[in-house]
């Protein structure tokens, strides 16, 4: 069976459009926050806004890496990575290079 064909400018535009999907998502997270009266409400729209940080951070940075012609982790780490935290999210960076290694 033939593999399909990998288009790495498509690829590269849907990352774009991820990106400023979840850059919208914080727009809208920080909106909600600023709105809500209840606080548990305010505590959970706090921690998705957090976790979406987290992901675009991710995402911007291979972003760049791929733009400067180095070896990307499109998704990044943080994308399959249960990352919520910014302590999770440097050890997911971390791994980037683990990533290299087993593409090898």
């Amino acid at each position: 069976m033939a593999q399909p064909s990998f288009d790495r400018t498509q690829s590269l535009g849907h990352c774009h459009q991820t990106r400023e999907t979840e850059r919208g998502g914080i727009a809208i997270y920080k909106k909600a926050i600023r709105c809500a009266v209840n606080a548990d409400l305010k505590k959970g729209w706090t921690e998705y806004l957090e976790e979406t940080k987290t992901h675009t951070t991710g995402w911007t940075r291979e972003l760049w890496i791929e733009a400067l012609g180095m070896p990307a982790a499109l998704p990044p780490p943080e994308g399959f990575r249960q990352v919520e935290t910014a302590i999770g999210a440097s050890r997911a960076e971390q791994a980037r290079s683990d990533m290299f290694k087993q593409r090898r």
